[in-house]
């Protein structure tokens, strides 16, 4: 079942009964929110006006509110938070025909001169018309011009191959299956009168899929569409005719290209291996690696380290060298390391993100949670040129400097957590203080001048700071539909805008870290995973997995997981899969167990997890203690195993697949495997 469908299901679950224009009451909540109860009192009073059919009145309100109190945030349901802006934007689109039209004469203008300072600035670049798009998408969406701007979104996202954010953009132009005045419904943005025809809305749904690869939907779409629009005609993919057979003519060459036989890896030959320079604040912790090109690099925390990919020599060093010291694989390191004064607990990690040419690494102590006693905590976030650079600094920008006119900037100041999210233009990064409070942040910096572009709080977590223990933590952001997604570990998951860091929409649940003393967070790393529209998120302090509708955050399902989850590897064959001690599959439609057998894996410590395993292709590499095991992601069933231990001499460790190749890290020691195919 998609995506589209499980949506409806939702949908059509909830009784249009039960609908309030915001909800007053909702649960302990484990993290401060921005919240503000005069404009929940305000935006309850507009059902008053609605009744009495003044709509000059209601128009006046929702248009002030929006403006006031953008950024604060109003509760849907229990655990359900969008912000100000966003309410007032459903509010304004659930008007009836006398209401649209009064808030349109309040509202229009501003909204056509936006659209028309696009139109009149040709050759503006494609980020910023981007940028101008979504000022009205987010300001003015139930205005006169939202739909063309919505149009350009999905086709410019369509023409970037982001073919989940077209989908989200074409569908904010069709009607809701539910009511939108549900409780479900609230939460939902559709465009109130769309000029499109829906037909040829439907029709690029359908090519989404297709340019997807999504067979099945396809072929579920394509039925559909026969019996809502089968006489429909149309202009798809610049050819004119009936949609229908348009459709039915792409289908058939889109099989036709990939009949082809999908090529299989043995991934069983041993490379290269390489003992990458230890790092000498704390321990080794979990190295990441990636890959830029030919390069395969790699943190410690208080280096980058770059190595040819295909020989494991120092990426840039002079080939007359035939025994490289290790140490030549260091292309940066922090200046003045800074040990840390008491212990930290929790595993470090080190990972790297990269864009074209350029390689971001968050570096220092691996302290996110400062003690109260602690004095020596240092982090710092670095961009290097990788291509003609060579690794040479671009920019530095050291956490406890971005605020200094914060008066907490010294007692407490911030620390970075995991590699950031970027683009061509942006680096974001999620932003951590413990004092007074424990408070978490997203911060923007541009990414060729490292210049911060905006800096927002998303809550302020009720547990207390410890005296003497640190603790570490490696959050990272999911980046999709023009959004940044962040799964805090804290009792919250949050939407924020990309481009101005407006939050808009928080997801809370009970934290079993932060509300039941003694619990603790799990070790591992989720960060959200955001597939085809949804994200899927399994936070360290519960043990909820959770699939969310990315752009409003209404939650599709949620299951108590009977194994702790450590890792979300991805989704492949429809099935997400996930890593605890024993391996599982996912349907992505129901969240229950999606394997026959439930999961791969047994009781026996022997036949635990034992790193990060790895999705290729439509298979997954999930490693123990002396096999790297082979399952089908779609069936559960295992298709090979690679004794290690006994083949190669090695254990299990932590996966990253690239190319033709697996790259197996443990500890200090980096080893590469790749196919004789």
């Amino acid at each position: 079942m998609t995506r589209f469908l499980t949506l409806l299901f939702v949908l059509a679950s909830v009784s249009p009964a039960s609908a309030q224009f915001v909800a007053t009451n909702f649960s302990q909540e484990a993290m401060t929110l921005d919240l503000d109860s005069a404009a929940t009192k305000r935006l309850a009073s507009i059902e008053d006006f609605v009744a009495e059919k003044q709509w000059d009145a209601v128009a006046t309100l929702l248009r002030q509110t929006q403006s006031d109190k953008a950024d604060k945030l109003v509760a849907i349901s229990p655990g359900w938070y969008v912000s100000v802006a966003r309410f007032c934007q459903s509010q304004a689109a659930l008007l009836p025909m006398p209401g649209l039209i009064a808030y349109r004469r309040q509202t229009d203008a501003t909204s056509k001169k936006w659209l028309d300072d696009i139109q009149d600035q040709r050759g503006l670049d494609p980020s910023r018309q981007r940028a101008a798009w979504l000022r009205i998408v987010r300001h003015g969406f139930a205005s006169s011009s939202a739909d063309e701007a919505i149009v350009r979104l999905a086709e410019q996202s369509f023409e970037r191959a982001d073919y989940a954010a077209a989908r989200t953009y074409w569908e904010l132009l069709l009607p809701a299956s539910g009511s939108l005045r549900s409780a479900a419904g609230l939460g939902l943005l559709r465009h109130p009168d769309p000029s499109c025809d829906a037909a040829q809305i439907r029709a690029q749904l359908i090519l989404c899929s297709l340019f997807e690869k999504d067979l099945e939907r396809v072929a579920q779409e394509l039925a559909a569409f026969r019996r809502l629009h089968g006489n429909s005609a149309g202009r798809i993919a610049g050819r004119e005719g009936m949609l229908v057979d348009l459709l039915s003519s792409m289908i058939a060459d889109q099989l036709a290209d990939t009949s082809q036989a999908t090529e299989t890896y043995s991934l069983d030959r041993q490379v290269w291996t390489v003992e990458l320079p230890s790092r000498s604040l704390a321990g080794v912790g979990e190295m990441i690696p990636i890959i830029v090109g030919e390069t395969l690099f790699v943190s410690n925390g208080e280096s980058v380290i770059a190595l040819d990919a295909t020989s494991g020599r120092p990426r840039w060093l002079e080939p007359a060298d035939s025994a490289p010291d290790p140490r030549a694989s260091v292309i940066y390191s922090l200046a003045d390391p800074i040990a840390p004064k008491l212990p930290i607990d929790g595993r470090a990690r080190h990972s790297l993100s990269a864009n074209g040419n350029r390689l971001y690494a968050r570096l220092g102590t691996s302290i996110t949670g400062k003690a109260k006693q602690e004095t020596n905590s240092h982090s710092e976030l670095v961009g290097l040129d990788v291509g003609i650079g060579e690794g040479k600094l671009v920019w530095r920008i050291a956490a406890k400097e971005i605020d200094p006119q914060d008066p907490l900037s010294v007692a407490s100041p911030w620390c970075f957590e995991g590699a950031p999210a970027v683009d061509s233009q942006r680096v974001l990064v999620v932003l951590r203080r413990s004092l007074p409070q424990e408070q978490l942040n997203v911060a923007c910096f541009d990414a060729e001048t490292a210049r911060l572009l905006w800096n927002r709080k998303v809550g302020i977590t009720v547990a207390s700071t410890e005296e003497a223990v640190n603790t570490t933590s490696h959050l990272e952001l999911a980046a999709a539909e023009d959004s940044v997604f962040v799964s805090t570990d804290a009792g919250a998951i949050a939407a924020l805008d990309a481009h101005d860091g407006a939050i808009r929409w928080v997801r809370t649940y009970v934290s079993d870290a932060v509300l039941s003393p003694g619990e603790g967070r799990r070790d591992g790393h989720t960060p959200p995973i955001y597939h085809d529209g949804v994200l899927y998120v399994a936070p360290l302090d519960t043990n909820l997995l959770m699939a969310i509708h990315a752009e409003s955050g209404l939650l599709l399902w949620q299951h108590q997981w009977p194994d702790s989850i450590r890792y979300v590897l991805g989704v492949a064959r429809n099935t997400l899969v996930v890593q605890g001690r024993s391996l599982w599959g996912v349907a992505l439609a129901t969240g229950e167990p999606a394997w026959p057998n439930r999961r791969v894996g047994n009781e026996d410590p022997e036949g635990f997890s034992s790193g990060r395993g790895a999705l290729i292709q439509d298979d997954v590499w999930w490693p123990n203690r002396d096999e790297l095991i082979i399952v089908a992601a779609g069936s559960g069933q295992i298709t090979r195993r690679i004794v290690v231990r006994e083949l190669l001499e090695l254990s299990g460790g932590h996966l990253t697949a690239f190319g033709a190749s697996l790259a197996i890290s443990r500890g200090a020691q980096l080893t590469v495997l790749r196919s004789d195919r």
